[in-house]
């Protein structure tokens, strides 16, 4: 496999057709993985004096924290029912809404890198409603394997929880050394699948069988270009990231120099970075994950193209024939 056929390739699609970037920003928007921070309040019915908080915090920040407490201390338990609820239900609305704007930036991604690779290099630059349209058999398709994956990579992190943390807590290194080929396995199987029900017209099942089959025949080379998008992806991904962390340094220095009370004084001048650091960084990593779908896609088509499996495809065919 000539692997810097692949690299340059994708990087001349993606070039030529700009509109790639756009379906790579939103891509991201159904990006898997997610952080969050959590933390309990403990409100005794005894109100704590000012002498009790922070130090660090003057009188009327003081005084500002004593009365935020106690109005929280004063809601009724029942408006913490509804609005639990209601964050819930809109944390499972903004989730599904997310997850199909990323399945449509993915799939537009893997269309757009196939049609450009089967086009001339005199042709126009590929257009949002052409793509668009390409896409269209196969969304639905996608977004329900995703949500398969999405919902069975839950339930068996939960299944699996307590014996990944008994194994994590007695062989902390060996379970972090074999769960990075195994998560590398998965998803590129994953990805393969999905690139085949776009590329190939091929139900899940069938997609399924074609990328496991494709994915074990050339490992090697599989896991070359997976080193190469991922280590690389990963170091720009950490400099495109850059001037969001670099926005927040002079909040981050006034603190150290003159403490948390003065943090006023620079928190205007982060905000402005911020807001204009932040739609750069989307930008930018929409533009990377738009390259790293390309030259999967690119990856798929050279593969598949060397692997001769009519076998799948046939069955495939054979069963959309059929009235």
């Amino acid at each position: 496999m000539d692997f810097g056929e692949i690299l340059s390739k994708a990087w001349k699609t993606i070039w030529k057709h700009k509109i790639l970037w756009l379906f790579g920003i939103l891509a991201g928007c159904g990006a898997s993985g997610s952080g969050s921070a959590s933390s309990n309040i403990e409100y005794s019915s005894n109100s704590r004096s000012i002498q009790d908080t922070p130090s660090f915090l003057g009188p009327e920040a003081q005084q500002s924290f004593e009365q935020f407490f106690r109005s929280i201390a004063d809601i009724q338990p029942w408006v913490w029912v509804v609005v639990g609820i209601s964050i819930f239900v809109l944390i499972v609305v903004i989730s599904f809404l997310s997850l199909m704007v990323g399945t449509l930036g993915t799939t537009g991604v893997v269309k757009g890198t196939s049609m450009a690779d089967q086009a001339d290099e005199e042709d126009k630059p590929l257009s949002f409603g052409k793509i668009f349209k390409g896409l269209k058999p196969y969304y639905w398709k996608v977004l329900l394997l995703t949500l398969i994956v999405r919902i069975g990579g839950f339930v068996l992190a939960i299944i699996l929880l307590i014996p990944l943390l008994i194994l994590t807590v007695c062989t902390f290194f060996l379970a972090g050394i074999l769960m990075i080929p195994v998560t590398w396995f998965i998803n590129t199987w994953v990805r393969f699948t999905i690139i085949g029900i776009i590329e190939e017209d091929l139900g899940i099942m069938d997609a399924i069988k074609r990328s496991w089959a494709l994915l074990i025949k050339n490992l090697g080379n599989v896991a070359i270009i997976f080193l190469i998008l991922g280590v690389g992806g990963a170091l720009i991904g950490v400099a495109i990231a850059l001037p969001v962390i670099l926005s927040l340094l002079p909040v981050i220095i006034n603190i150290t120099a003159s403490g948390i009370e003065a943090i006023s004084t620079t928190l205007t001048l982060t905000a402005v970075l911020f807001a204009i650091a932040l739609p750069l960084v989307i930008f930018l990593a929409g533009v990377l994950r738009a390259y790293v779908l390309s030259a999967w896609t690119l990856t798929y088509r050279r593969i598949a193209a060397e692997s001769a499996m009519p076998e799948v495809i046939s069955s495939a065919k054979e069963k959309k024939a059929k009235p």
